[in-house]
């Protein structure tokens, strides 16, 4: 349904490239206590769809798509990320956001992307509605966003 990010993606201020396993020691270091709120404690083998890098090509964080939520409909793909806590404030999330959801508008058949947001996640809701996300009710006490990929 999704083809893989095999190569690198640009803005001009943050890169996606895909994820490998000598990323996983970064990601896991950089599982601060808000990651955790939020996130819980997450995976052991981190594998997300994409590494976001900041323009000194170091590891800014990660974006993740999957589609096999009991809750999607059909078309839609729910959207992760996370960005390291000394690279946060920079728009980094924003920015790997839009680039993400680019390449899934030409490298796929999906029509829509969602976030699922806790309520208390401040600066998760900042960049939902800074990146054109509607609230569509909730889900389990998240909050359940949408946005068109075409």
């Amino acid at each position: 349904m999704v083809d893989p990010l095999v190569s690198e993606w640009t803005d001009g201020t943050v890169s996606l490239r895909p994820s490998a396993a000598n990323d996983r020691p970064t990601l896991i270091a950089g599982r601060d206590g808000e990651f955790q709120r939020f996130l819980g404690q997450g995976s052991p083998e981190p594998d997300p769809t994409a590494i976001v890098l900041n323009t000194a090509g170091e590891i800014a964080g990660w974006v993740d798509c999957d589609t096999d939520r009991p809750w999607l409909q059909s078309g839609e793909a729910n959207i992760g990320y996370n960005i390291l806590p000394e690279q946060r404030g920079r728009g980094f999330a924003k920015r790997a956001l839009a680039l993400l959801m680019t390449f899934l508008a030409e490298n796929s058949e999906l029509t829509t992307a969602t976030l699922l947001i806790d309520p208390a996640n401040a600066p998760s809701l900042a960049v939902a509605q800074q990146t054109g996300f509607v609230q569509h009710g909730d889900i389990d006490g998240q909050m359940l966003f949408k946005r068109d990929l075409h």
